[in-house]
């Protein structure tokens, strides 16, 4: 790779400054907005909130953050400071770094002195957050029908500077208890991510930093040029807890499933056990399962030291248990061993194989279909519809271009980093402009709140969100794959727009208290409650709006003037705005209530017939393209594929004698010259998929 970190900083800074021109927003807020994208697409953060703040509290001093965030995986709140500069060749030096440290501290302590009534104002979001922060915090917090106690402080400094040389090392802390762990996110530690081809850091766990020699193990014999190796061992409960205390959600990436508390019967069974009977935890406990990229043994074989790129795939409630029995019930871990089926992965292809053991390990509870939705199908198809239609030529540009649908974590920037001439990284980004990428988690927003008109799921955060998505996409895939087609595309990037001119509008407006820190919900809402209030028959000009790659002007005005009445609306409600937009009373009500949408944004309304017939047709021409891809491939797939598919199948016991026929009719293709029929063509396809599903590879 080329580029050299000067070139990459100072292309970051040009576009940082050209989008925050294009989105209506100053350099400082879009950074901030920008890196914690980033960082949530890496799962260093969950759903943050942009908050700014900065007060003077007691005795002079300052208390202020930019946003922030909980992480209920490992009972944690987060505060993130923003240090951007509009320059380039910043230092950030650790006298800087204990500042902001100190002013987010400084937030804690009034929170958990219940002192913050005296610094905001009853209408500030911040005050209610903050009153929650603080009760949370306190030992003796305790709600019978919900545990949302907060154990852990994380204090994150987002910037463009570099970090001064003098600075090896960021210590953590305590405040009242609680660990505080501080972090710099700075532009020299995401180049030399992106330039590693990594989409996030790993975790490097060396066990002798725990205390422990090492983790007995034994490996597993089998044969077949295999491209794992497995190992069984016994891990301390102890070491379990420290990892997960000190790395937090980072370890459950690959788990599907988050941690469901204290309340459930198993993990109540858990805790049980590690009070009443901790010897016999071996014995009881399932385990977990983990994978790693790489391994270090003890000189014997027979220990593990060190892992590198550590994954609980199953078992993170029992990890979580074992935290929590440490630091909410002050139980002894000394005499807890867990068994660990460990899994590591020697192919390039980590991430798909993490997700194929999360799908087939046993659960002690029960995994749902949408938390496995990172691997639909659904993704591939967009992607492809993504890469495939061109975006029309619009403002100044002469050519077209395309939208860029970003499925997996930073694969956006990583694309860009392949490129070893700077001409060439500059066409990629005329053709894919920064402004026109989507991430999954965006999709899932502009889709639910104007296709599926749910903007209290859309208020929920990015995580609730995407699981609502999920199941309604999964719905929609299963009853008709071929409905994805370039109309759907086309309407997503329409969706596209209309949110993030609805967030401009709202953000640009004299009439928004920024200090409510409610815009979220206001856009949702007003997008939901807009498209909710067509008549019937009737829709968005939404192939003008693809053609134009903008909002026609009557949609703007309406916008403007519905946005201002949701705006309204919620301040009415009092307290604090954005959980009021959670909730689906609230939607419901709003949706109900008075308003006339003006004539000239009703002139301007078309048929719906006349996209409905778009998309009909498209999936039509879908649905017959797909029946001679089958065959096609059917026929390419040739007879060992086919021999070796059944071979699996039987040995697993996976196939009825039906089933067997119709494989050996698509094995016999090329002999025969007999094509199968296009009923024999779906159900052997069928056939395949169920033992794909099933783990069968050939």
């Amino acid at each position: 790779m080329d580029q050299t970190y000067e070139e990459f900083e100072q292309e970051f800074l040009d576009d940082v400054r050209i989008n925050a021109q294009i989105e209506g927003t100053t350099p400082d807020d879009y950074f901030l907005n920008d890196i914690l994208g980033r960082l949530s697409s890496m799962g260093e953060i969950t759903d943050p909130q942009v908050a700014p703040m900065q007060k003077k509290c007691r005795n002079g001093r300052i208390m202020s953050f930019d946003a922030y965030a909980f992480d209920e995986s490992d009972k944690s709140v987060v505060l993130i400071s923003n240090d951007f500069v509009d320059d380039i060749n910043g230092v950030l030096t650790r006298t800087q770094i204990e500042q902001y440290k100190q002013r987010m501290i400084n937030f804690l302590q009034e929170a958990y002195d219940e002192k913050l009534n005296q610094y905001f104002d009853m209408t500030d979001s911040l005050l209610f957050t903050g009153r929650d922060i603080g009760r949370r915090m306190h030992v003796d917090y305790v709600k019978l029908d919900d545990d949302t106690s907060i154990d852990k402080v994380k204090l994150i400094i987002v910037t463009n500077k570099r970090l001064s040389e003098r600075i090896k090392t960021l210590p953590s802390d305590d405040f009242n208890g609680k660990k505080v762990e501080v972090n710099v996110w700075s532009l020299t530690r995401l180049y030399e991510l992106y330039e590693s081809g990594r989409e996030k850091e790993p975790i490097i766990i060396e066990t002798n930093k725990y205390g422990i020699e090492g983790i007995p193990c034994i490996k597993a014999e089998m044969s077949g040029n295999l491209d794992y190796d497995a190992y069984l061992a016994i891990v301390p409960g102890k070491f379990l807890h420290e990892i997960y205390y000190e790395h937090g959600s980072r370890l459950l990436e690959g788990n599907v499933r988050a941690f469901l508390s204290n309340r459930g019967k198993i993990n109540k069974g858990i805790r049980l056990t590690i009070k009443n009977e901790p010897t016999k935890f071996f014995t009881y406990n399932n385990g977990i399962a983990c994978t790693a990229s790489q391994i270090t043994l003890s000189e014997d074989g027979h220990m593990i030291v060190a892992m590198e790129d550590l994954q609980i795939i199953n078992g993170g409630q029992t990890t979580a248990s074992l935290t929590s029995a440490v630091l909410k019930d002050k139980m002894s871990l000394d005499n807890i061993f867990v068994p660990m089926k460990l899994t590591v992965v020697k192919n390039d292809d980590y991430d798909t194989m993490i997700q194929n053991i999360s799908k087939y390990a046993n659960s002690q509870n029960k995994v749902k279909d949408s938390d496995l939705f990172s691997n639909h199908p659904f993704h591939r198809t967009f992607e492809a519809l993504a890469k495939r239609i061109q975006a029309p030529a619009h403002g100044e540009a002469v050519n077209n271009t395309m939208w860029y649908y970003e499925r997996s974590r930073g694969k956006y920037e990583q694309e860009q980093f392949k490129f070893t001439k700077k001409s060439e990284r500059e066409n990629f980004v005329k053709k894919y402009p920064k402004n026109q990428v989507i991430k999954k988690e965006e999709l899932s927003k502009y889709f639910t709140c104007a296709e599926l008109l749910r903007p209290d799921q859309v208020s929920k955060g990015p995580e609730k969100c995407m699981s609502f998505f999920a199941e309604k996409i999964d719905e929609k895939y299963q009853k008709s794959p071929e409905s994805f087609n370039d109309q759907f595309f086309k309407n997503c990037i329409c969706y596209t727009i209309l949110f993030k001119t609805t967030d401009k509008i709202v953000h640009k407006s004299d009439w928004y208290i920024s200090e409510t820190y409610t815009k979220p919900g206001v856009v949702a809402y007003t997008i939901s409650k807009l498209l909710s209030s067509i008549p019937y028959g009737y829709c968005l000009d939404y192939n003008m709006i693809w053609r134009k790659q903008e909002l026609y002007p009557s949609l703007n005005a309406e916008i403007e003037r519905l946005a201002h009445m949701t705006f309204d609306y919620v301040q009415k409600l009092g307290g604090n705005g954005m959980e009021h937009f959670k909730k689906e009373e609230t939607w419901k009500l709003f949706k109900s209530a008075p308003y006339k949408p003006s004539r000239d944004f009703l002139d301007d309304l078309i048929n719906s017939e006349v996209i409905e017939s778009q998309s009909r047709s498209e999936t039509k021409e879908n649905k017959l393209s797909k029946k001679l891809d089958i065959e096609t491939e059917i026929i390419m797939a040739g007879e060992t594929y086919w021999e070796g598919l059944i071979k699996e199948g039987l040995n697993r016991h996976l196939l009825s004698t039906t089933e067997i026929d119709l494989l050996r009719v698509a094995a016999r293709v090329q002999k025969t010259g007999k094509i199968p029929s296009p009923k024999q063509c779906q159900w052997i396809w069928k056939i395949r998929t169920k033992l794909e599903d099933a783990g069968v590879l050939v």
